[in-house]
């Protein structure tokens, strides 16, 4: 072999190993990269199920406590003859409380259930059970109202459940925690008396508590009350914020339809 031969042999040698290195190295680069990605990806899963979690935790005792105010009022209302002693009792303050406390309590259910949609809105809440669970319950009691299906007082299509939790929201001003709130009973009365663009949100629930007086059992009633007892054993199961004894459920009539959401 001549000596031009034997350069030639070794230029072509070196050039297939720096052709091979070089696409090792594309390939090592390439696989590093998506490697990279994915550790990411995972990261910001991971802090956006972190961040769920303790949004969860902010808001669960005022969801809890929103939603046993609405199912013990529902359950004094149908068991315990509440609106028949009380929406006329001659007491003017008694049968105002009477009305538009029963109001406010389904307005503050629908308040807190908003502001945690709205805070989980862009969030992935994990695949933990407990977490699809609590999403599901909420959206159960959330047809139970806007269905047309059943009978009752209280049915609010899911635009209006939403706006009505709009104009009840009140911002915290805190930097850290929790945005908004849902403002408090007095505040509530007080914009019943005062504003007219408020009010007007409320006024066919107020008529339909006057209606309950004559209507007597309605099946819209009883389903979100079970439903609302099913959301409270999941938040609280334990019994450590609402006692088992404040659970009690009223019993479900056989034949209820199936619900209709619009």
């Amino acid at each position: 072999m001549t000596e031009i031969n034997v350069e030639l042999a070794v230029a072509v040698v070196s050039a297939a190993f720096s052709l091979c290195a070089g696409i090792y190295s594309a390939r090592a680069n390439r696989k590093a990269r998506e490697f990279e990605h994915e550790l990411e990806r995972r990261r910001k899963a991971e802090d956006e199920v972190a961040a769920a979690l303790r949004i969860l935790r902010q808001y669960r005792d005022p969801l809890l406590d929103a939603a046993h105010t609405l199912q013990s009022r529902i359950y004094n209302i149908v068991q315990q003859s509440y609106l028949n002693i009380w929406l006329r009792c001659g007491d003017p303050e008694e049968e105002r409380y009477a009305r538009d406390y029963t109001v406010y309590a389904l307005a503050e259910y629908l308040t807190w259930v908003e502001i945690v949609r709205r805070e989980l809105r862009f969030l992935d809440v994990g695949d933990e059970d407990h977490n699809r669970q609590l999403m599901a319950l909420l959206a159960k009691a959330q047809r139970t109202i806007q269905s047309s299906a059943l009978t009752g007082p209280f049915m609010v299509f899911r635009g209006h459940q939403r706006a009505i939790a709009e104009v009840m929201m009140v911002p915290t001003g805190a930097p850290d925690g929790p945005r908004h709130e849902c403002m408090g009973y007095a505040t509530f009365c007080r914009r019943l008396d005062e504003d007219e663009n408020f009010r007007v949100w409320f006024d066919r629930l107020r008529r339909e508590v006057d209606e309950l007086l004559d209507r007597g059992r309605d099946d819209r009633l009883v389903r979100l009350q079970n439903d609302l007892v099913d959301l409270i054993d999941h938040l609280d199961p334990k019994a450590l914020r609402i006692p088992a004894q404040y659970r009690a459920r009223i019993p479900l009539p056989t034949g209820i339809p199936v619900q209709a959401t619009h």
